[in-house]
């Protein structure tokens, strides 16, 4: 049940469309609708699901500088710090020095953190396998092509972006 501003008791802001007027407003409706339905914490979870995307970059490719940690994520600095903080004070990550540099640290994954980590990653993994699950094969194919194919078109646009206006950020 889709419930809108007016029955909520609230009345209707005009420039905030219910419904969306074209394809590209349904893309991002439906993007972040999605998005936030993942970002759901799962009653096992105990880290935030923002920290994922740094776990997955940690297990990819083992010990990390932040600041690479904050590429793969497209993501900025700052950001990837405050959840690695998270990450931290939960024992789930540790720093290192690094070997070579030692005015930088590596940041890695304990052995604590990965099976955390791990079993957090499994759970959305199965959130979207139980979703999908009565689509016939050729659909979830399609979506995946689909998907792949915005989330390329988006990266391309990003890029564009940043370089037509370096000095704004694209990232979020």
């Amino acid at each position: 049940m889709h419930v809108n501003e007016e029955s909520a008791g609230q009345l209707p802001n005009p420039l905030i469309p219910t419904d969306p007027q074209s394809p590209e407003e349904a893309v991002i409706m439906l993007l972040m609708q999605a998005g936030r339905r993942l970002r759901t914490r799962h009653p096992e979870d105990n880290v935030d699901p923002s920290t994922i995307p740094i776990a997955k970059q940690l297990m990819s490719h083992g010990a990390m500088r932040l600041s690479d940690i904050a590429a793969g994520c497209g993501l900025d600095a700052s950001t990837i710090s405050r959840q690695i903080k998270q990450l931290e004070d939960k024992s789930l990550v540790e720093r290192t020095s690094d070997p070579a540099d030692g005015r930088a640290s590596l940041i890695k994954l304990t052995d604590d953190g990965y099976q955390t980590m791990r079993a957090t990653m499994r759970r959305r993994f199965e959130r979207i396998q139980a979703a999908l699950e009565p689509w016939p094969e050729k659909d979830r194919a399609h979506l995946q092509r689909l998907l792949t194919r915005l989330a390329n078109d988006l990266g391309a646009a990003n890029d564009r972006a940043s370089d037509e206006h370096p000095e704004e950020s694209v990232t979020a």
